[in-house]
């Protein structure tokens, strides 16, 4: 079962993504960087699904947002290494800077999602701005992937409304754990975030445009494999769940939860039937004619048992009080 947070009328504001347009501009057009590790030779198709079950393996989805990035390559180097794979909600003013990257992403399996074109806040823009923020976008990942269409989309900012919801048309991820890398630029805090408050259906967000994110990335899935979290992307996370709803925010994957105990039954309750005497039905009630004297008289009734009619005994073996 999912955490969900379905879109309200109002704003909604959520902490991330805080990153300015300069930071992002500069991002853009460092395709290559000093002492990168080199990449493995890409597959000539994407992989299959895995087939993995997050309502019995304990999960967590790791997420990157604004790239791809001069730093994207080696992030997926590590996450190669490692056999893991995250979910990448991409720019799309950055995608055709890094086509390689976003190529790459597809053939390894990893799972790639719209981020918006420029990461404007949606909520100020006209319903058919944000359509054109989405639709770009999803061209754009799609011509640079060799044909793979986004199915998720992440607000920037959080911010969503009703109007907006229906604009994008798309399920909406967010996150359940904000490791903040954008603001600190520390690789130390970054580490000790992410593992610390990672949890089983948890979303993780980093942003693979800064070094210091990447770089933490080692010991973030080191430290989640002690945890006992596979790192999955997050379509793996919903695979076992009802279809993701387009105009939904969805958090985190909450576990199902546990059934309900069943209600005792009460125990059966046995009545004795009466029991009469075999003078009973010639006994006199109170209004019966007394006999005449001259009458032979009758026998007198026999007392009547515990439990007879009016008064039924308790079952043997009842405990009930």
């Amino acid at each position: 079962m999912a955490a969900l947070l379905t879109g309200a009328v109002g704003l909604t504001a959520v902490a991330g993504c805080g990153d300015s347009r300069s930071e992002r501009a500069a991002a853009r057009g460092r395709a290559v960087v000093a002492g990168q590790q080199p990449r493995a030779k890409a597959p000539d198709a994407p992989p299959g699904p895995r087939s993995i079950d997050c309502g019995k393996v304990a999960c967590v989805a790791l997420t990157f947002d604004d790239g791809p990035g001069p730093y994207t390559e080696t992030l997926l180097n590590e996450l190669h290494a490692a056999n893991a794979r995250a979910t990448f909600f991409m720019l799309g003013e950055n995608v055709g800077h890094f086509p390689n990257a976003v190529h790459r992403m597809a053939m390894e399996g990893h799972e790639l999602a719209n981020h918006s074109w420029s990461h404007p806040q949606l909520t100020t823009m006209s319903s058919a701005d944000v359509r054109s923020q989405v639709q770009r976008t999803q061209e754009a990942i799609r011509k640079a992937s060799g044909g793979v269409t986004p199915k998720l989309m992440r607000p920037p900012y959080g911010a969503v409304n009703k109007r907006v919801n229906s604009a994008i048309g798309m399920p909406e991820v967010l996150w359940s754990v904000d490791t903040l890398d954008w603001k600190y630029r520390d690789t130390a805090r970054a580490e000790k975030v992410a593992v610390k408050e990672a949890h089983r259906g948890g979303i993780i967000l980093f942003h693979d445009i800064h070094k210091t994110s990447v770089a933490a990335v080692p010991t973030v899935l080191d430290g989640l494999k002690k945890k006992g979290l596979t790192p999955v992307t997050v379509s793996e996370l919903y695979s076992t769940d009802k279809p993701l709803q387009a105009g939904v925010a969805y958090a985190e994957r909450m576990p199902p939860a546990p059934p309900k105990p069943a209600e005792p039954v009460a125990p059966t309750r046995t009545v004795r039937p009466p029991s009469k005497s075999p003078t009973s039905s010639t006994r006199p009630s109170s209004t019966a004619k007394p006999p005449s004297k001259s009458a032979t008289p009758t026998q007198p009734a026999q007392p009547r048992e515990a439990g007879g009619e009016g008064q039924p005994a308790t079952a043997d073996g009842d405990t009930r009080h």
